[in-house]
């Protein structure tokens, strides 16, 4: 009896401490895992933001533009390109990524045109293509250049470099070529400047 009566009181200290040190000490874990923790950064979260902002406030840009009409010979043209920048100075001129040009002449003969790159003048019609040009048309031209350059206004398109490529004869070469309509508005292709052609007969 003596020594339980010695224990109680210790005991009991024991349990009051311990209900005092126990959230004390549960706060100070908590603290610490706050602080050691890492810093989130804003930025890590998109690091591709800044980049597009930014490029975006330096130059405007059109996504997918697209022009059509009819030239002064009645042939239709539908250009459009993946993106264009407009020049600051005056909005009417702009470089293009990915162009496409749809030519089509009122007995329904088409040539598809298409470009890495370009520069449009909306306000002129002109425009110059560079960089892998391919021209395909339907009576069965497929040719490649390195430019094309003209006006879509009275269709004047002319290759000032060498044209390679397959026809409805065979192979050919020529060291120009040019787009043009006649005055019963239709297309045609003109190879000037030598032309080499390696006949294929049909089999």
């Amino acid at each position: 009896m003596i020594m339980r009566d010695t224990l109680n009181p210790v005991r009991s200290r024991i349990i009051r401490l311990a209900t005092l040190l126990l959230p004390v000490l549960a706060l100070m874990l908590l603290s610490t895992l706050f602080l050691v923790a890492r810093r989130v950064n804003p930025d890590d979260a998109i690091p591709f933001a800044d980049v597009d902002v930014s490029m975006r406030a330096r130059e405007q840009q059109l996504t997918m533009p697209r022009f059509t009409g009819v030239s002064s010979g009645s042939t239709a043209f539908d250009l459009s390109a993946l993106l264009a920048r407009p020049d600051v100075a005056d909005p009417r001129h702009m470089t293009a990524e990915a162009l496409r040009l749809i030519l089509r002449d009122d007995l329904g003969g088409q040539a598809i045109v298409i470009s890495n790159e370009g520069d449009i003048d909306t306000g002129k019609r002109n425009l110059i293509l560079t960089g892998d040009v391919r021209i395909e048309t339907s009576t069965g031209y497929a040719l490649m250049t390195d430019r094309l350059e003209g006006s879509l206004a009275d269709l004047s398109i002319t290759s000032p470099g060498k044209i390679t490529g397959t026809g409805p004869l065979g192979d050919l070469r020529a060291g120009s070529m040019e787009i043009s309509e006649r005055a019963d508005g239709t297309a045609r292709l003109v190879f000037t400047n030598g032309v080499d052609l390696l006949y294929r007969p049909p089999t």
